[in-house]
């Protein structure tokens, strides 16, 4: 009988650009750059090149150390590219030479870029096994990955849905699996796909698995199984859609009006005294003629007008003839007023207060209601580690002084509202949305200064990194900035209505308050553990047989 062609000789490919281990770094690199907004174009999928980059990368490294530096080589090139923008604060704010504002920049890209590295590794490690396990296991490393440097780095920008959100048909499935998971089922289908490509070219699914592959040295029940998942994942994202159409300005009993007034004040400017009653006055009047021109959109039922971060650039329970400026316009408007300034207390133990970033919520009548203190803060823009409490540094807190993490972080309420508040770069961490949530929101409010980071694209991925709050949590999130881009996030992430930016003004909108939960809040605590779990179960159920090769230089 003559031999299988299936288990004849492999086919010889010849060599080609694809071979080389420059082409997979560059192309990881593009992913990440391309993949999240930029200042030329955004293809969300091209997101997804990054870890299958790292994986091929990982699977035809010579050894561990070499795997680990090539993909963390290749992911700190995209993270460079893509938050080029951190060192514009450094520089314009805090006062640093571009000779050393960059270096910050790159160092922090360098610490993101080691889960790239860590998992190029890991792929090396786990080249011997094939099949559907590998990139079944690769997933879930990657998901892990992504959650740990969440909660351990506290700097989570670059999750591959944040990306993906883009287009919000590619992310609907972050209501079960919230962003993270979201991420990993993706890449499932991508190196799905990859692993029907020639193991020549990619490394992958070698071994064992080659006898289901044909004459060629493709896998075609690999490619399937990608296609089929990229396709359920997409049909679920259109019936999610689908299910609940878009409402630019949704009315019902359960909707809400709101009016966002961005004063657009420049951010070495804000903080001087002179010009504190001008900011007070500024907004005062920017709320007046909004509310003048907006009437028909804030109207029927509830609404609230809603000042940024760090609005008023004074201490509010310290400055009594500025609160009571301030106080003026929720009473003549007859709304709520949600504002951000500094806040404090004092302390019978400590000799100087307590200074806290902090949102207030003014009633009506122009009474204080409620607050909200910010209890994720912003290494070197709200504190100096300890570590590094340096004099020069100092002007990167804008002379407010050293802020303490909040405490008081219940919902602000007022009648049927339950503001669960968000400040700035808080929207980026899953797990306080779910707090908010879980007291009782009814819809989140975040308030941000993204001024910072002048024409650059930070302002618009943390846009849509906040989106993945409302998707996750099944709320709609009213997001009010200094200079754009206010918004309005439906609870399926898409934008109903968003401003630009850097300009003074207002902008009016309408909302929808909604008390059920969505699949992933009730699935959040466990999704890690569960994955640990089936990732050690995957790993001692399907032991590898040692028979593979590392392909390439």
């Amino acid at each position: 009988m003559s031999a299988s062609p299936v288990l004849a000789s492999p086919v010889r490919i010849p060599p080609c650009l694809a071979d080389t281990p420059l082409f997979w770094l560059a192309l990881g690199g593009l992913g990440i750059w391309l993949g999240f907004p930029n200042d030329v174009c955004s293809v969300p999928p091209l997101v997804l090149l990054w870890p299958v980059s790292l994986v091929v990368l990982g699977m035809r490294a010579p050894g561990f150390a070499v795997a680990l530096r090539r993909g963390w080589l290749t992911s700190w090139l995209g993270c460079a590219a893509a938050l080029y923008w951190l060192a514009l604060p450094v520089h314009e704010v805090g006062g640093l030479p571009l000779a050393l504002a960059i270096p910050c920049a790159l160092c922090i890209a360098a610490c993101l870029a080691s889960a790239g590295g860590l998992f190029s590794a890991c792929a090396f490690w786990l080249r011997g096994w094939s099949g559907l396990l590998l990139p079944l296991i690769l997933a879930l490393v990657w998901y892990l990955l992504e959650w740990l440097y969440a909660v351990l780095a506290g700097f989570p920008w670059l999750p591959l849905a944040g990306g993906l959100i883009v287009w919000p048909v590619m992310a609907q499935a972050a209501d079960v699996l919230g962003a993270f998971g979201l991420g990993a089922v993706w890449l499932l289908a991508a190196l799905l796909c990859l692993a029907a490509l020639p193991p020549a070219r990619t490394g992958l699914a070698t071994g064992h698995a080659a006898r289901r592959r044909n004459a060629q040295g493709f896998w075609p029940g690999a490619a399937v199984s990608g296609l089929c998942l990229a396709l359920c994942l997409t049909g679920y994202g259109l019936w999610r859609l689908a299910e609940n159409p878009l409402q630019v300005e949704p009315r019902g009993p359960d909707s809400m009006g709101v009016l966002f007034v961005e004063g657009n004040v420049d951010q070495n400017q804000k903080w001087l005294p002179s010009f504190q009653r001008q900011t007070v006055e500024l907004y005062a009047s920017l709320t007046a003629d909004g509310l003048a021109a907006s009437q028909q959109v804030l109207q029927p039922g509830p609404a609230l007008i809603i000042w940024p971060e760090t609005a008023m650039p004074f201490f509010f329970e310290a400055n009594p003839i500025l609160a009571g400026l301030v106080a003026q316009t929720p009473r003549h408007a007859a709304l709520p007023l949600l504002f951000g300034a500094p806040g404090m207390e004092k302390r019978p133990d400590q000799s100087e207060a307590a200074i806290f970033n902090r949102a207030f919520l003014l009633g009506a009548d122009g009474q204080r209601m409620a607050h909200y203190d910010k209890e994720h803060l912003v290494p070197f823009g709200e504190y100096l580690p300890a570590w590094l409490d340096w004099k020069f540094l100092e002007a990167l807190l804008q002379g407010v002084g050293v802020y303490e993490e909040g405490v008081a972080t219940a919902p602000l309420r007022h009648g049927n509202l339950a503001l669960g508040l968000l400040i700035c770069y808080e929207a980026i961490f899953p797990w306080l949305a779910q707090e908010r949530v879980a007291e009782g929101a009814n819809i989140l409010v975040d308030i941000s200064n993204d001024g910072w980071f002048g024409h650059s694209p930070a302002a618009r991925q943390h846009l849509y990194l906040t989106a993945l709050r409302a998707l996750e949590q099944g709320r709609w999130i009213l997001r009010g900035t200094n200079t754009g881009i206010s918004a309005v996030v439906d609870a399926r992430g898409r934008l109903t209505v968003s401003g630009t930016q850097f300009r003074t003004g207002s902008l009016a909108a309408r909302a929808v308050l909604r008390e059920d939960r969505s699949l992933y809040h009730v699935l959040a605590p466990w999704l890690p553990a569960m994955a640990v779990l089936l990732c050690l179960g995957l790993l001692a159920w399907g032991r590898p047989r040692r028979t593979a090769r590392h392909i390439g230089p």
